[in-house]
């Protein structure tokens, strides 16, 4: 686990807090807003809504630069190729777009599933997609190739799979509702499941130690737990519970800068924290900063801003 010191000590301070102070207010979309991503090198940002639209922002400017129209259905999930030149988005239309970045145009569009698409993952030199969703299946698509027929798909689900991430071209990773987080190595065709026990919700690997760490979030009755898993071996490191994500369980989830701490939004619109080492909270209560679930959560690289984006329709800039 990243932050541990291995002596006994918690770490410091400044990997205990988080950017706090609201700089800008997004507020163009019409609808809830259930996703925001950086763009590699986190300059920019891209955000997903119920009202199907995408938008380019400058986060620190608080400006909206281009508008992207397409889908039929809110959009659930985003993800950006390396080069930031183009990007793919999946929703309740049960189609994968990949638009072109600077003109807006819409490269590629993918189609195969039989419910909503709740993930999209590139691979890390952008030639394959892959797809997740409502239909408990990953189609994997050949961003190279003139077919639009999928290159592959992995059908071990057995319940919609909410989240998948590609942290290298031969690996996949996925959490599905049946509890189960997949690891699938396509180069030698090996499956490793780890049965979490709930549904999952949420996947987010460790930015400093992507091979060891990945922080595995549940909701089940509408109470959210966070487990610390060891990626070599599977074991639970640390859990972290007693939040609530209402019905739709989508709650925000990610590493604090330098993992010394977890954040989580929760239904009512507050962000809780907590200590990895001894997932003991930071403060009493909450700090509540929206006004409705809290449905993405992303941290600069370098700490010094924060993104969160909410079922109210806005998407709030934090810096330190």
């Amino acid at each position: 686990m990243a932050p541990s010191r291995g002596d006994g000590e918690t770490a410091p301070l400044d990997l205990l807090s988080y950017p706090s102070r609201l700089v800008q207010t997004l507020d163009a979309h019409q609808a809830p807003v259930n996703i925001v991503k950086y763009n590699h090198g986190a300059k920019y940002l891209l955000s997903g809504s119920a009202d199907r639209t995408i938008r380019l922002w400058n986060p620190s400017l608080g400006k909206e630069i281009k508008c992207y129209r397409g889908h039929a259905q809110e959009v659930l999930a985003l993800d950006i190729a390396h080069d930031n030149a183009k990007f793919a988005s999946s929703g309740g239309d049960r189609a994968v777009f990949v638009w072109d970045v600077p003109s807006g145009s819409v490269l590629r569009r993918c189609q195969g599933h039989f419910g909503k698409i709740n993930a999209v993952a590139f691979s890390p030199d952008a030639q394959v997609l892959a797809s997740a969703g409502f239909d408990a299946k990953v189609m994997l698509w050949d961003m190279r190739a003139s077919s639009r027929e999928a290159l592959q798909t992995l059908k071990e689900a057995t319940s919609t799979i909410t989240s998948l991430i590609l942290p290298s071209s031969p690996q996949i990773l996925t959490g599905s509702a049946d509890g189960f987080l997949r690891t699938y190595d396509l180069r030698f065709g090996l499956l490793t499941d780890d049965l979490i026990g709930e549904p999952i919700t949420s996947l987010r690997l460790s930015p400093s130690a992507p091979e060891e760490s990945i922080l595995v979030g549940t909701a089940e009755d509408g109470k959210g737990k966070i487990r610390v898993m060891d990626r070599k071996d599977g074991s639970c490191l640390q859990t972290i519970s007693g939040f609530s994500t209402g019905v739709t369980g989508r709650a925000g989830l990610s590493w604090g800068y330098g993992e010394g701490c977890v954040l989580a939004g929760d239904d009512e619109g507050g962000l809780w924290s907590w200590n990895v080492l001894d997932a003991k909270p930071l403060a009493s209560s909450p700090n509540k900063i929206h006004k409705r679930l809290i449905t993405s959560i992303e941290i600069h690289p370098k700490g010094k801003e924060m993104i969160t984006a909410s079922l109210d329709g806005t998407i709030k800039v934090w810096a330190k």
